[in-house]
């Protein structure tokens, strides 16, 4: 059996980059949204409480509030990603780190992407910091997401049909792992598994210190919730 065929008959894991394999909620998810909410004021030319509730209304609507600004105001999207994402520099002091993220990884069976609508530089920079940048057999990002010239990033169900015409298995040996529930939810539409990482450390601490219960009933559409990538492999 070629190697391409062995890996097709493997499981393959699509997991989610933020929130998902660090504790983004930590540091870097405010500073986005902060930065998110500049670009909109500046480019534009709205205040911040109005930038900040057109990029929610965008990210409502369409899954990510980029597509909002292209759609509709010609916003270009690397020059909205490069100003709106941490660089390289900028990381070290951001993130929360995971002990032992990459062998917890590689205790899941089978083959793993990537998957996330983050920019490729951000991401490449992002897995360096956590020392899993070798963990990944592919790694894809929103600049890998355009179809009939426009982007259609998770939870677009383009994607879905592309990812599984690419691994070229049947829908459900493909399991989401992410904390979106619009992402999980359009990936079983589309016949994946899912898995929900339900909360970061951070929203979890967050939740209990407003004394409201840290955790959150199973929907359908999510076929198993964790709430870190170590249960998560011990489930696998």
């Amino acid at each position: 059996m070629t190697q391409r065929l062995r890996s097709r008959a493997r499981p393959l894991w699509l997991i989610d980059l933020d929130n998902t394999l660090h504790d983004a909620s930590h540091r870097i998810m405010a500073e986005i949204n902060q930065r998110m909410t500049h670009y909109v004021a500046q480019s534009l030319d709205l205040d911040l409480a109005a930038a900040s509730a057109l990029r929610e209304q965008y990210w409502h609507r369409y899954g990510a509030t980029l597509l909002g600004l292209v759609r509709h105001h010609g916003i270009a999207a690397a020059d909205f990603l490069s100003k709106t994402h941490p660089q390289p520099e900028e990381l070290p002091g951001m993130i929360s780190h995971v002990p032992g993220l990459a062998p917890k990884l590689r205790r899941l069976g089978g083959e793993r992407w990537l998957l996330t609508n983050a920019p490729r530089g951000y991401t490449m920079a992002l897995l360096r910091q956590l020392g899993i940048q070798r963990s990944f057999h592919r790694v894809v990002c929103i600049e890998d997401m355009w179809a009939l010239g426009r982007l259609q990033p998770k939870p677009a169900n383009w994607l879905w049909r592309s990812l599984i015409r690419q691994s070229g298995r049947p829908a459900h040996w493909l399991t989401l792992v992410d904390d979106s529930p619009e992402n999980l939810q359009a990936a079983h539409r589309s016949g994946l598994r899912t898995v929900r990482l339900w909360a970061s450390p951070s929203l979890i601490a967050r939740t209990r210190r407003q004394g409201r219960p840290a955790v959150v009933r199973r929907p359908s559409y999510v076929r198993h919730q964790v709430n870190s990538l170590a249960s998560l492999a011990r489930w696998a």
